[in-house]
């Protein structure tokens, strides 16, 4: 597969008024797309005509793409309007005439097309930019359906556009370049996990910079998803679930500075190296606080180290806030669905709602953990469990971090949080002298509770030692948790105000669900702003300061779009949150999220439905009695319609001909629906249900009776 970034514009015309900087900013683009985002480029086409523009990059078959390529064409310069069409001026365009002397939009698409580009994005750098670019698309998509043979060999599967203006706007200067090349570069449209930059979060980002004029973008066919015209730059592989303040050790899986456990990581290394019977999987079982994620993550780690690693596939599923549906189809995509492997899942008693208060979706994992085990003797399960939901299950193998002795192993991981408190190669002020000596008294504050270890070593860290200091009253006892998160927080905070907006930023996180809240769009601290009823608006400085001074407490993952999104580490640093919120907070939230959802949706009609934030609202008492109203209607309607097509069918053959079969499909508001037509002119329509809600589907046909004898 081969990226191509094409860009072509003008700034001096025979008939037009100059246009200033465009060659510049062609040249910055051209770097953009080649050495940030490693695009294969070519020397742009600045000041040509029309034809000349239409004869570089039609160019005929024999420089066609290939089936996997994705090209990219960038145009700069004037865009002229003429009844229903928009086109694109060359240096010798006359406003008055543009049929004869411009280039029309929508026919730049068809040239590239005619190459065999299969994944399209067009980029408009012109006044009007986003009526060329709906005509441009609803043409190309009237054409391929009417004459589908035409396109049958070099067949559009994913069209986008990126417009630098609204359809009656123009653009001004190279603002829109300039905002472009910002939003690619700004870790807030995606941060190390995310591996693509979706559409609308850099159009967001952008339309925060411009002045006078809107970004806008418009999908027209896709693959089932948006095509990664933008590659995240910042992408690495990382499992789900790191510290953001280890993300910078080096490449993983290289090392995690994870210290201690050796004997149950051996325990877990045999288990899942000698075949066990029947049924059985491995729990690792303890109080919050042991370690049972950090462990499970580190046995992840060096799974993914052997030698043999490739010949078993490994999947690390988190299930944290989450339900059995989304381990079901984590398992499905991967290579697990039917080959052998291990497949690790990590916080079953933490799935389900934040609120917590009910263990059925945990129970629900748990027995179909233990009828997977059962059904594929060739799958290897080991999973992180409260001790309660595994009890007396003879179908479980535990490893119960309660009954180790764990305090030589805690002693040599306080002595590296202190050096090394932002993960292998950092360094704190700390010598590693002073460490081995301060480390005990660490561990012995902590009483046994690796999650309270880590905070009071990383508060300690925070403020090395002065030379004739005095040690840390010991007789003060164990702190929380809680207490111990917000004197991490202090620790690490510039002043009290910057504590309180990191505090409001991490409240909005710990009343989040699944992978947490994205960065892009505003959302993580739009909703905070709103749940915490934050006077000011919270702004990206504050979220680049918060994940600065509480990177040891939050992860990155990725949310149901493909964003990069943000939640807490550790369910017990959530709960602290949550507990120390007022009272109401949890149900405001709820409110929060609904209403930024239907807010967006009433903004951006045009765009899809959000799946992070339709994760987020779960479903509501509205929810389920939109799908009782939707079965029933569809019941009803079908039912009519039975008893109608009947009628017909005996009073009019020939009816049932044109109509062999119909489908009626009932689902709640939100669900989305897409019609797609394919390379031979037949049409396909895919429902997809809002998350929590159902299709209820009823066919009504016909089958005609067989011939008692040939005619």
């Amino acid at each position: 597969m081969t990226r191509w970034f094409l860009a072509a514009g003008t700034s001096t015309y025979t008939e037009l008024e100059p246009i200033d900087g465009v060659a510049d900013e062609l040249e910055r683009m051209n770097r953009l797309f080649g050495e940030t985002l490693s695009y294969e480029t070519a020397p742009a086409l600045l000041g040509r005509s029309a034809d000349a523009v239409r004869r570089e990059l039609g160019g005929g078959p024999e420089r066609g793409f290939g089936a996997d390529d994705t090209v990219v064409v960038y145009y700069s310069g004037h865009g002229l309007r003429c009844g229903e069409r928009h086109y694109l001026a060359g240096a010798d365009s006359v406003e008055d005439a543009p049929a004869a002397t411009a280039l029309a939009t929508e026919d730049l698409v068809r040239l590239l097309a005619e190459r065999g580009a299969r994944r399209l994005l067009l980029i408009l750098h012109t006044c009007h930019a986003a009526a060329g670019a709906a005509m441009a698309g609803q043409a190309m998509l009237g054409q391929i359906a009417q004459y589908p043979d035409t396109y049958q060999n070099h067949q559009l599967v994913s069209l986008s556009v990126l417009c630098a203006s609204r359809a009656y706007e123009a653009a001004h200067g190279q603002a829109f370049a300039q905002a472009l090349e910002a939003a690619v570069a700004d870790e807030a449209c995606g941060g190390t996990r995310a591996r693509k930059l979706l559409l609308e979060s850099l159009v967001d980002h952008m339309s925060r910079r411009l002045e006078g004029q809107h970004a806008t973008h418009a999908t027209f066919l896709s693959e089932g998803g948006d095509h990664a015209f933008f590659p995240n730059p910042r992408f690495r592989e990382l499992p789900d679930g790191t510290p953001l303040s280890e993300q910078g050790a080096g490449p993983w899986p290289a090392g995690t500075g994870f210290v201690g456990r050796s004997d149950a990581l051996a325990r877990l290394g045999a288990w899942v190296s000698v075949p066990g019977g029947p049924g059985h999987w491995s729990a690792i079982t303890g109080a919050p606080g042991r370690g049972k994620s950090a462990l499970l993550r580190e046995f992840h780690r060096r799974l993914m180290e052997r030698e043999d690693a490739r010949d078993a596939a490994v999947l690390l599923v988190d299930v944290r806030h989450r339900d059995l549906e989304h381990m079901v189809a984590r398992l499905t995509e991967s290579p697990l669905r039917t080959g052998s492997g291990v497949l690790l899942v990590d916080g079953v008693e933490e799935a389900g709602s934040p609120d917590g208060g009910d263990d059925g979706e945990s129970r629900a994992l748990i027995n179909c953990l233990t009828e997977l085990a059962a059904a594929r003797p060739d799958l290897r399960v080991v999973a992180t469990a409260s001790r309660q939901l595994v009890l007396n299950s003879s179908a479980v193998d535990q490893v119960d971090l309660d009954r180790e002795d764990p305090r030589d192993d805690m002693v040599g991981h306080a002595a590296r949080v202190l050096v090394e408190p932002e993960g292998p190669g950092s360094r704190s002020g700390w010598s590693a002298e002073e460490a081995r000596g301060a480390a005990p008294r660490i561990v012995r504050r902590a009483s046994g509770n690796h999650l309270l270890l880590r905070l009071i070593a990383l508060r300690m860290a925070a403020a090395p030692p002065a030379p004739g200091e005095a040690e840390p009253n010991e007789d003060a006892g164990s702190p929380t948790v809680a207490q111990a998160l917000w004197d991490l927080l202090r620790a690490r905070s510039r002043d009290e105000g910057e504590f309180r907006k990191v505090c409001v930023l991490l409240t909005g996180l710990a009343f989040s669900r699944g992978a947490g809240l994205p960065w892009a769009s505003g959302i993580w601290p739009g909703v905070a702003t709103r749940v915490c009823r934050e006077e000011e608006p919270l702004t990206d400085d504050d979220v680049r300061r918060a994940l600065d001074v509480a990177a040891p407490l939050i992860a990155e993952g990725v949310d149901p779009a493909g964003r990069s999104a943000y939640r807490l580490h550790h369910e017990e640093y959530a709960q602290a949150l949550r507990d120390a919120a007022p009272r109401g907070t949890a149900a405001r939230a709820e409110r929060v999220m609904r209403d930024e959802r239907d807010s967006r949706r009433r903004e951006h009609p045009d765009r899809r439905r959000d799946p992070c934030l339709d994760e987020q609202c779960g479903k509501s008492a509205t929810d389920i009695e939109e799908d009782a109203l939707a079965r029933a209607l569809t019941d009803g309607v079908s039912a009519w319609m039975r008893w109608a097509y009947g009628q017909f069918v005996n009073r009019m053959p020939s009816w049932m001909r044109g109509f062999p079969e119909m489908v009626f499909i009932g689902t709640a508001r939100g669900s989305v629906v897409v019609q797609t037509t394919d390379g031979q002119g037949r049409e396909a329509v895919t429902v997809t249900a809002r998350p929590g809600s159902g299709l209820y589907i009823e066919r009504v046909g016909h089958q005609p009776r067989k011939p008692d004898r040939d005619l």
